[in-house]
């Protein structure tokens, strides 16, 4: 039998957002390897392909494979409050031409895992602190220095996810060289942005709005450090409008939002104006990302996606699931499957060519009916009915234990 293992990360989801990094959890490579581990056996004559999933957040770099890397260079920047931090820099194998041949001058594509750099903290506190005092100026650090090793032809891709930091990207702008040289810059450049988290910079479920549940400042703390964080950062919208009134202000259409056909729960936060042109807002769709750079970056012309999708093509999905007898995804807590999602992308990918798909996951709050509609045909929870303690509360050995018994229990039930 052939099977793809695809697993996301399994983390635990604090108020909904997932702490990839922290002491809990597994990454999406030691969720393969242990799963592949029970698997084998169990049923050791079978074919396993490990290609772990990741969708821009902190660590994505780790899952882009070897025999895809072309280099791989550690960069090192502040984070929100100043600490040193290192992210990775990957540069792609290109990919052959439909003539099957490579050729040295063509364009590369690269991915910074800046994610990395401003992860969300586990403790509330340190959150609170971030988002008090914490500045998104080392982002924009790491970008410039990636930036400086691509050519005129690549494309950068930038992993970024939601944060406690809140600044509304200023700092990320300052590091750059303020707005004029950080749009010279990326005038002559590809970048784009592979968004983990859809969460708006502002709005009743933006990222301002989420400070409260995520640190320990109080909701009204938090509403004062959003409306000022907007405030800047729409003036630093306009002025990006006046400096290419033609192609770069609030009122151009956005590039690219999402990877599907019809129109997705990733563009319905988008605002229109009275032409029906689309508008960069506060409110549009994953502007939140990286304390709020997400937003300035693509008022200066960078594209944006999801970056489950994004990461998908990066690591060839979709040649890896051809002729697979079976799929199997993993996700750390699952309380609605998003099309743009680790398991929505694995689900569609494994739908569209009549494969099932099942999904591992530390906690599991979907009904069948809507698993059975992202392409998942089963789903196996970590976390048992009336278990006193939640699966996350066992050490990453124990996780990695129980990850390999289930893998070898998939294999007895699955295999043929």
């Amino acid at each position: 039998m052939r099977v793809l293992l695809a697993p996301g990360g399994l983390w635990p989801e604090p108020a909904g957002v997932p702490l990839a990094g922290s002491d809990s959890g597994l990454a999406p490579g030691r969720v393969a390897s242990c799963l592949a581990r029970g698997w084998r056996a169990a049923r050791p004559h079978d074919f396993l392909t490990l290609l772990p999933m990741a969708d821009g957040g902190p660590g994505s770099a780790q899952v882009i494979v070897p025999d895809q890397v072309a280099s791989r260079e550690v960069i090192q920047g502040r984070g929100p409050l100043g600490q040193v931090r290192e992210v990775d820099l990957v540069r792609m194998v290109p990919r052959p031409s439909r003539s099957g041949s490579r050729h040295p001058a063509e364009a590369s594509t690269w991915f910074l895992d800046a994610a990395r750099l401003l992860a969300l903290p586990s403790d509330p506190d340190e959150a609170a602190q971030e988002a008090l005092e914490g500045s998104t100026s080392g982002l924009g650090g790491v970008i410039g220095a990636a930036l400086s090793r691509t050519g005129p032809l690549d494309t950068l891709v930038v992993g970024l996810s939601r944060s406690a930091v809140h600044d509304g990207g200023l700092g990320a702008m300052d590091a750059l060289g303020g707005l004029r040289a950080a749009k010279d810059l990326l005038s002559h450049r590809s970048l784009g942005l592979a968004l983990a988290d859809d969460i708006s910079l502002g709005g009743m479920s933006g990222a301002g709005a989420a400070l409260a549940s995520i640190t320990s400042i109080s909701p009204e703390r938090a509403q004062e450090l959003d409306r000022r964080a907007c405030a800047k950062a729409m003036e630093c919208v306009r002025v990006a409008e006046d400096l290419d009134p033609g192609g770069l202000g609030a009122r151009r259409s956005l590039p690219v939002v999402s990877a599907l056909d019809d129109v997705g729960s990733s563009a319905s936060a988008h605002t229109a104006d009275a032409d029906g042109a689309a508008r960069l807002s506060v409110s549009t769709w994953g502007t939140g990302a990286g304390g709020g750079s997400a937003l300035l970056l693509r008022a200066l012309g960078a594209w944006a996606r999801p970056g489950a999708r994004v990461m998908a093509e990066l690591v060839s999905l979709s040649d890896a699931a051809y002729g697979r007898d079976l799929v199997v995804s993993a996700w750390g807590e699952l309380y609605d499957v998003l099309a743009d999602s680790v398991v929505g992308v694995v689900g569609q990918q494994a739908a569209s060519q009549a494969q099932p798909c099942i999904l591992v996951c530390g906690r599991c709050a979907v009904s069948r009916g809507e698993l059975a509609a992202a392409g998942v045909t089963n789903a196996y929870g970590l976390q048992e009915a009336h278990a006193a303690e939640p699966w996350e509360a066992t050490d990453s050995h124990g996780l990695e234990r129980r990850l390999t018994d289930l893998g070898s229990r998939l294999a007895r039930t699955w295999s043929r």
